[in-house]
Order: C-alpha cells, then structure tokens, then sequence
C-alpha cells in the first residue's frame, strides 16, 4: 500500500489502486466549484445590497423561485442528449463566460445587473453541482462510490471555506467586480480537471439518456408521483410541513441578516470583503458543529430535541436581533451574523442528518419519490411563500425589523408541527419494522438515541419478523454489541440463528456458556451454528471441542457432536460418531431417533444417506416428519440426489406426511420433473399420490415446471388427476411460457368440451328425458317428473367436472377473478347473471375458442346440445345396450370412479329390467377384482333370477 492511500486509510477513505487519480481530481474539482459559488456569492450580495438595499431582497427571492424549475426542467431534457464529460465543460465554460459578462456589466452601475446576476447564480449553484455528481456517479460504479463520495464532499467544505476568502482578497486588492474574473477562472479550472479525469477515465464515450441523473435535477424525474405518495401519508405530510416552514423562516432571517449588515457597513469593497469572512467562518461554524455536536445529540436527546434546537436557535437569535435593534444598536451586526451562522451552521449539519433520519421509517420506494418531490418543488415553493410574505417590507409597508414577529410566529408553528412529527416518527418507526420496509442495507444513523430505543425495544417484540430486522439493522449498522445474548433463548430458530452470527462476529466470549447450550438446540441448523461459533470464540480445533460431547446424555448434544464430527473428523474420531449415530438410530425412545434424523441432516451427502433412508420407514410419523426435514436441508446445501425421491413421493399418500414430503421433493429444483411426471403416470401408483404430484411441480415455479404442467394436460384420463393438474398450471401462472404454449392449453379446452359433450350424449342414451333438463350447460333434475337414477347423478357429475376443468383452463389463459366469476354466473340460475357472464366470454375469449365452448354454455333446448353431442361423439358410443356393456366391463372411462360407474350400471339394468345386459352383470361380478362391484352383481343376478 503506497504512503498517501495508508494515510488516508487512517482518516477513513479507502481508496484503491487506479482511483486515486480521478479521485484526486475529482476532489479538487468540487473544491473549486464550491469555491467558485461563495466567491460569487459574496459578490452577489454585496453588489445588491449596495446598489438595491436588502429591502429588494423579497423581489429577487420570488424570481429565483419562479425561474429556476422550468430552466432548469429545459435544461435537463437538452442535457439528456449530451455525453455527460462534454455537457459539463460546455456548462463550466458558460458560467465562466457569464462571469466575465457581468464583470463587464457591473461598470455601467445597473440595478438590473445586480437583480439578473443573481437570479442567474441562484441557478447555476444547483446546476454545477447537480453535474458534478452526475458526473462523479458515472466514473465510479456504485461500490467505488460508497467509498470514495464522502471525500469528494469533503472538497466542497474546504471549497467554501476558501472562496469566501478568494472574494475578500480581491476585494480588497482590485475591487469587487474583479472577483467575478476569480471565479471565472475557478471555473475554468474545473475544464481542464474535467478534461484529465475523462483521460484518465473515459467511460462516459456514449451519449446517456438522463445526463442529469443525481442530485437536484435527476430528482425531476424521480419527483413524478411525488404529491400523490406525500397525501396518502401523515408521515410524509409532516415531512414536509416541516421542509416548508424551515425555508420560510431561513428566508425571513436571510434578509434580517442582510438589513443587519446593510446597516452597519457602507460600500461594495467593503461590503464584498465581509461577505467573503463571513462565508468562510460559516463554513468553518457548520463542519465544526456537524464534527462535534451532531452525532453527540442524536446519541444522547433524540430526534424530537434535535430537531427542535434549530427552531429554538431561530427564536432566541431574532429576538435577541430585536433587542439589539431597540437598545443596543452597536450590537445589531454581531447579532444578525449570530443568527445566520446559527441558522445555517444548524441547518446543514444537525437539523440536515435529523430530516434524513425522518425517512427512515418510510418504504424504500416512497421515500424516493417524496424526497425528490420535496427537494424539487416542495422547497421552491416554500421560498415563492416567504418571498410573497416579505414583499410588504419592499413596498415600505412594514419594516424589516418587523419581520422578527413573522419568524416567532413561524417557528411557533414550526414547533407545533415538530411536536407532532416527534409522535410520529416514533409510531411510524414501529410500524416500518413490523412491516420491515426500514432497509437494513441503507446505512442509518444509530447514534440517535430514538433510534436505538426503538430497535432494542423491538429485539423483545412477539412478532418473529421484527425482532430479525432490528437484528438484522442493529448488525449491518456496527451496533452488533447492542443485541443481548438472552435471544439465544429465542422462540424462533431464525432469532437463535441470527443472534449466533451476530454474537460470533463481535467476538462474545463472554456468552459462551449460553451457546454452549444451543448444542442441543432443537433445531440442526443453530446447532451447526452454535458448533462454529464456539469454535470461533475459543479458538479450539472444532473436533477436540466436540469430541467430549459424543458421551453426555442428553441425546440433542450427542447428536450435534456426531454431525460435527462425521464433517470435519477423521479415522477413529469419525468412527466413534458413526459408532454414536447407530446407537441413537436403534434407541427405543422415538426422541432419540428424532435427534439422530436432526445429525444426519447436517452431514453433508452422500455419506450416511441409507440410515435416512430407513428412518423415512420408522413407526413414528414424528421421526419420518424430522427425516424428511433432514433430506430438504441436505439437498438444499448439497445439491439432488435421487434415492430419496421415490420414497418421498410415496409418502404423500400420508395426510400427515404429505406437506412435508411435498416441501422435501420442491426443494429438488427442477432436477426432480422428471421422477415427478413418471411417478404421475404410473397407473400402478396410488391415485391420491399421483393426484398429489402436479401441486409439487407448480410449488418448483421454474419455466420448466410450467412446460411440464401444459404437457401433462394431455396425457391423463382421470378428470379429477387433470383437475388438479389444472389448478397447478393456474398456480404458477409463469404469463412468458403460457403466452408460448397458448395452443396447447386451447386443445386441453377442447378436449374437455369434447367429453362434456360425450357424458351429455350417454346421459340422454339412458335416460334423460322426464327426468330432467338441461339449464345453460347444468342438468337441473328438479323440474323432472321421473327421479333419476344413480348412474344419471354420475354421468351429471363427470359433465359438471369437465364444465369445471374448462374453466380452470380459461382461468390460466385470461383473468382468473373475472373467470370464476362468470363461472359462478352461469350456475346461479339467475338469467340476468347467466347472460352477463355469456356477453363477458363472448367479449373476452379467442374466437376459436369462443367457438368452441359456446354450444356448452348456450341456453340452446336439450334436443339440440343432445344433437350437437352426437355430430361430436360420431360412432363412438353406440346404442343404449352397447353404452351400458361398456360401463359394466369397467372399459369405458379409464377414471378412477369405474368401480362406482359399474355399480349404477348394474342397478340400471335391474330397474329397468334390462334382460340382454344380465349375462354381462354375472360375468363382470365374476371378473372383477373389487369386492363392492362382486357383491352388488351378485345381488343383481338373485334378484333376476
């Protein structure tokens, strides 16, 4: 490491081989432009005060807020189109020939100059510091940026300590107007840094949209929605009050401190050279305040009393400003500087880092808009307001004095307001760390003691998600020595899990005892921790700190010495863990084999993976529950491996099992789709299993599962297996693939109208007439004068599967709220609902596929759907005889409810006295294997015989 980046390492600015340079000069370059604005700055002020009084300061307060957003908004959309190196030499080559140009125009003496200079420098301060971190945020990645942006600011405090100081010494040598020709050439100064760094960093060659990206200007953009985001929110409402009334106030005291020293100093040299001082002492005054108090009052009063010491500030300094200007007059410069440096060195360091830390609680995405909303209009509109609220001291209607009476009332109300944002932040805190929406990478400041006391204070919250993400901010913010070891003791895993890392990282030896107790934890992953944290803290061999363990008698420490050692041991040490394991393995005791399955999940595959296998066989549901675990952190740490898999998927027929065993097999990735589609379709799996399997491939959610879903579509008979199938496919709604595999999805629809229709068809061959009628596409048995039998019911229940199946298909291809609702339409036997839902679908659905199910769904008589199946269903089915020897061998359907299908057909045949079908009843019951189906033909054949 070369001497000035150890050096600077000290100071706490890492810089890194190859950025030196830009950073280097980068650093200069904001020095000289903020060295640039309070030179011209205190020529500004001192040529307007000379030449127009502090009386006109109203005026020019209101043109600088009524100008500067749209020149500004012009600017940036012109600017967007010009790499950002070149727009921001044109930019400092502009302003140093504007100087020049005023230099010329202060020697005719015009008040006009004095009002166009500036509204002009009230504009171009925003804009070239807007450019240079626009600029500096393209040279360096956003890594690079977090490092080195805090010493480029620090250019600009040295930068506006020293141009106060440039303007008094030219002031003093030549005159005033010849600190504009400084400042030009400050500027220029800034072309050919620009020039060395683009050398040295040439990355910006291509033309990029939003050049002005960063600071005030890119905030126009991010502002759009701004208004809308700060109404919805009485936090971001109090934000903002405050914003308004604290520019109000600096405005009013702006201009008491300008007539303050209007009245005691007389000529523009002279007037230049104080302005000069005084910036420079106000810098000085600002980072010595921010150094020194800022982190102290946040750490030990809070945010309410920071942010109620700038207000405070205000009253005492301009009432002591009064007080002077009655009695003692010889004191009124001392006390109008007083109150300016106290409003500005307060305001841009204290109150400053408070606002900051009122966005805290507000979600990531919210406080972007609101704070660009705020910084962009918020503020000039709060300066147009105070402007337009001083213009009676301009038409001589009050005096400026008077103007005190306007900040007490202000600040009176300021402090009202503060009151209330005080109350607020507290709540608001609270609630984002409930919600979580406080970012624990965003680095915050946790030197405020409200802050503090609200995230110690949610560390003891019931609610597990506060407590990890007051951990989680206590830790990314270096206060890991804040969180209590007593968490160890945690209800959660996650807390006892999270505690460990944190207690590891800021070296807790003093807590070991405690997480030598999480060892026999019962969760496996704090135990592992708990393992490597020991370790860690007593700089032990992680074995020889195990291996005493193998012999205590609480079975959970036994347990977490075997999976230590089984990793990290060798020969003999390894030996005598796998020597424990077993031991825990054949315990009587059901805990035991519960912490054997807990060890096995922690070491790493392939070893040992058939002593898992043999507890997903053990008798009790509470051990194969915990090997099943053990399998999903296994393959999650160490990747797939398929012999699990087939006895996973079996145990999905277990409904105590089964969420488990699903959670297992999805942590598999997409390696398992395949074994999961074979296993689907084994007809010699049991259904319930294979009707499990589709919801295991949505819950994967990969692309991949979505092909496998619309492929599955048509490869299975059992309407209930493809129901589920559907409802898995509506699952993961994964809108890229769908969009890809739309025609495969609209044939699934066609099939299932098509079976729609050939249920209808064999319903009307046995029996539907008299017995009831078709209502939109739903048999209402209602208005029959026949009751229905047993096997009409059924083949009405397949059609209303298939009605449903349809819709689930409908539902994965347009909206599924809107979709399910005309479904619910279409069966509420309302005909004003039923036809709204038919216009929807007319409306909404493809016209191939409009085609298609609009037979099923029209209100068209029996006669011509009955017809319409039977054009679809063509020689398939033949008469009523052929129907029913079909439904009675069982041949028909291949769906899992054949058996109850047979059943009714036999009951059919003997009510209707079917004497051709009697032959088939008694050789089916013959044939068949389910008792339920040899009984009733046997019934059957005794009742006809």
């Amino acid at each position: 490491m070369s001497t000035g980046r150890a050096l600077m390492k000290r100071f706490g600015i890492d810089m890194r081989p190859g950025e030196g340079g830009p950073a280097v000069l980068l650093f200069l370059s904001f020095f000289l432009i903020i060295c640039f604005q309070y030179t011209a700055k205190s020529v500004r002020q001192s040529t307007f005060i000379d030449d127009l009084g502090s009386q006109w300061l109203p005026v020019v307060y209101l043109l600088l807020a009524l100008f500067s957003y749209p020149v500004l908004r012009l600017y940036s959309r012109f600017a967007g189109k010009i790499p950002r190196h070149t727009l921001m030499i044109i930019t400092c080559l502009i302003v140093a020939g504007t100087m020049v140009a005023f230099w010329w125009g202060f020697q005719f003496d015009t008040r006009l100059v004095a009002v166009g200079f500036y509204v002009w420098l009230g504009i171009v301060a925003v804009l070239t510091v807007s450019q240079f971190w626009s600029y500096a945020g393209n040279v360096f990645d956003p890594r690079q940026a977090k490092r080195l942006f805090g010493f480029l600011g620090a250019g600009g405090l040295l930068g506006g300590i020293a141009g106060g100081q440039v303007a008094r010494i030219v002031a003093n040598l030549v005159g005033t107007r010849y600190a504009l020709l400084a400042a030009a050439v400050l500027m220029g100064a800034v072309v050919l840094n620009m020039l060395l760094v683009h050398r040295m960093s040439p990355t910006d060659e291509a033309r990029v949209a939003g050049a002005t990206a960063g600071g005030k200007l890119g905030k126009m953009d991010a502002a759009r929605g701004g208004l809308e985001t700060i109404k919805a929110s009485r936090h971001l409402t109090l934000i903002a009050a405050i914003m308004i009334l604290t520019v109000m106030v600096a405005q009013v005291v702006d201009l008491q401190f300008n007539w303050g020293v209007e009245q005691s100093i007389q000529g523009e040299d002279r007037l230049t050279a104080f302005y000069g001082n005084f910036f420079t002492v106000m810098g000085i005054a600002a980072f010595l305040f921010q150094l020194i108090f800022t982190a102290r009052i946040h750490r030990t009063l809070g945010v309410g009393f920071a942010m109620r010491i700038l207000p405070i500030a205000m009253a005492i300094g301009s009432i002591g400003l009064f007080a002077s200007f009655a009695m003692l007059p010889g004191l009124l410069l001392a006390m109008a500087v007083t109150l300016k440096i106290g409003e500005n060195g307060l305001r841009y360091s204290l109150d400053q880092a408070t606002r900051e830390l009122l966005f805290l609680p507000v979600p990531a995405a919210d406080r972007v808009k609101a704070k660009a909303f705020i910084d962009v209009f918020v503020q000039r509109g709060a300066k147009g307001l105070a402007a337009i609220l001083l213009l009676p001291v301009t038409f001589g209607l009050i005096r400026t004095i008077d103007t005190v009476w306007i900040s007490l009332v202000l600040i009176v109300i300021w402090l009202i307001v503060i009151g209330v944002m005080a109350r607020e932040y507290v709540q608001s805190f609270r609630q984002g760390l409930k919600q979580r929406s406080v970012d624990a990478t965003v680095p915050i400041n946790v030197s405020d003691v409200t802050t503090l006391e609200m995230l110690v204070e949610s560390l003891g919250s019931s609610d597990r998600r506060q407590v990890l993400h007051s951990l989680n901010l206590l830790a990314s913010n270096k206060r890991g020595n804040l969180v209590p070891p007593l968490l160890l003791y945690h209800d959660d895993p996650e807390v006892r899990h999270r505690t460990l890392e944190i207690l590891r990282d800021i070296g807790r030896s003093d807590a070991a005892p405690l997480i030598e107790r999480r060892l026999g934890d019962e969760d496996p992953d704090v135990r592992a921790e708990a393992i490597r944290v020991l370790a860690s803290l007593e700089g032990q061999n992680i074995v020889d700190l195990m291996l005493p363990k193998l012999k205590e008698a609480e079975p959970s420490v036994r347990a977490a010495a075997v999976a230590c050692l089984a990793n990290h041991g060798e020969g003999e040490h390894e030996e005598q863990a796998v020597s424990v394991l077993r031991e825990l393995l054949s315990d009587a005791s059901p805990a035991a084999r519960v912490e054997a399955a807990k060890a096995l999940g922690a070491i790493h595959e392939p070893r040992m993976q058939e002593q898992l296998v043999r507890l997903l066989y053990d008798s009790s549901p509470r051990v194969v529950r915990e090997a099943i675990a053990a399998i999903r952190r296994r393959v999650k740490r160490d990747g797939f491996n398929p012999i699990y898999v087939p006895t996973l998927i079996s145990l999905l027929h277990d409904r105590r099992l089964k969420a488990d065993a699903r959670e297992a097999l999805v942590a598999f990735g997409e390696k398992v789709i395949p074994s999961l589609l074979h296993f689907m379709g084994d007809e010699d799996e049991p259904i319930w299993v294979r009707r499990a399997l589709p919801k295991s491939i949505a819950q994967i959610g990969t692309a991949q599962a979505t092909e496998a879903l619309i492929d599955s579509l048509e490869r299975f008979d059992d309407r209930f297996l493809r129901r589920k199938v559907i409802e898995a496919l509506a699952s993961v709604r994964d809108t890229e693939v769908i969009e890809a595999r739309q025609d495969a999805i609209e044939d699934a629809v066609r099939r299932e109208v098509r079976d729609y229709f050939r249920h209808l068809h064999e319903l009307a061959l046995v029996g539907l007439e008299d017995k009831g009628e078709l209502v939109g596409p739903e048999i209402d048995w209602s208005g029959g004068t026949i009751a229905p039998g047993l096997l009409e019911k059924l083949l009405a229940e397949r059609m209303d599967e298939h009605l449903n199946n349809t819709f689930g298909l409908l539902a994965v291809l347009y909206p599924p709220k809107d979709i399910w609702a005309a479904y619910r339409s279409l069966l509420s036997g309302q005909p004003v609902l039923r036809n709204n839902a038919l216009e929807y679908i007319d409306n909404t659905l493809s016209v191939s596929l409009r085609q298609v199910i609009s037979p099923m769904l029209d209100n068209q008589p029996l006669e011509d759907k009955v017809r319409y199946a039977e054009q679809i269903v063509g020689e398939e089915t033949g008469g009523k005889s052929a129907l029913l020897r079909e439904l009675l061998t069982g041949r028909h359907g291949g769906q899992a409810d054949t058996a109850a299908i047979q059943v009714a057909a036999m009951y059919h045949v003997y009510t209707e006295r079917l004497s051709d079908l009697y032959d088939t009843v008694s050789t089916t019951g013959e044939r068949t294997e389910d008792a339920f189906v040899s009984e009733t033909a046997d019934w059957v054949s005794r009742r006809v015989a």
